[in-house]
Formats: structure tokens, sequence, C-alpha cells
């Protein structure tokens, strides 16, 4: 079987696509700023093993994405509640929160936005999982 580059990135390319939809964006480096973010910080969250589930029904370069700069010696992270989760992504976009984030409201809506987009290529039992993950604040805030 023939490893077929176009049809990896062609993959990536409808989920980042399906990110800048929900995000209401025409901007893919903005879109894929803040999709890395949401990833890199949901996968910090996850115990290693949930991680490592979670992200093989990723496109293969998301994969790639995912685990750049994974860390197994310090996750699970800590996180209780809303505000700490929402610090949590800004800090993981440290380069362009600025811009990407300039209010809580669109770190709370980039959340929803990219946990909805994962919907195109997560199993719905395997983002349960990542959901009943984070705590309940945390929860509620895809929840609107």
């Amino acid at each position: 079987m023939a490893f077929n580059f176009e049809d990896n990135k062609k993959d990536a390319t409808v989920l980042l696509q399906a990110v800048a939809e929900e995000l209401q964006t025409d901007d893919m480096n903005k879109a894929g700023r803040i999709f890395r973010a949401v990833l890199h910080a949901i996968r910090d969250r996850l115990p290693v093993n949930e991680a490592i589930h979670f992200s093989s029904q990723l496109p293969i370069i998301w994969k790639g994405i995912y685990f750049d700069q994974y860390d197994t010696e310090k996750v699970p992270v800590k996180i209780r509640d809303r505000e700490g989760w929402i610090n949590y992504i800004r800090n993981k976009n440290a380069f362009a929160a600025n811009n990407d984030f300039q209010q809580d409201d669109e770190i709370m809506m980039s959340f929803r936005a990219v946990f909805t987009a994962l919907q195109k290529c997560v199993s719905k039992g395997q983002l349960q999982q990542v959901k009943q993950s984070l705590n309940q604040e945390i929860q509620e805030l895809l929840e609107v």
C-alpha cells in the first residue's frame, strides 16, 4: 500500500476548514493557530494513554502537530476551573494570543468550535471520553 501525501494533506485541510468554518473565519493561519492551541490544551489535560487513543483518529498531519512538544512527564495537567482552562489555552497560543484571543469569550468560543469540528474525524464516544476527563466547570463551556 502506497503512502499518499496528497490524501493526507487533503484530510488535514478538510479538518482545518471545518475548524475555520466553526470559528467563522477565512483566515486559515488563525484557524490553524487556534486549532493547535486547543488540541494541545486537550492533549495535556488527558492521561497519556487517553491522549494517544484520542490522537489515533486525527488525520496524520494533525497527529504530528498534536504530539509536537508533548512531554509525558508533565501530564495530565490539573486544571479545575474555567479561568484556569481559558488561561491554559491562551498560553498554548502565546505567539499570537493577543491577536487570536483578545477576550476570554473568544477562547471559550474557540474551544467549542474545535470540539464541534473534531466531530468530523473523532468518534462521538471518544469525544465523550475527552469531555468527561475535564472538570465539570470546563465541560460546561461546551454546553452553550
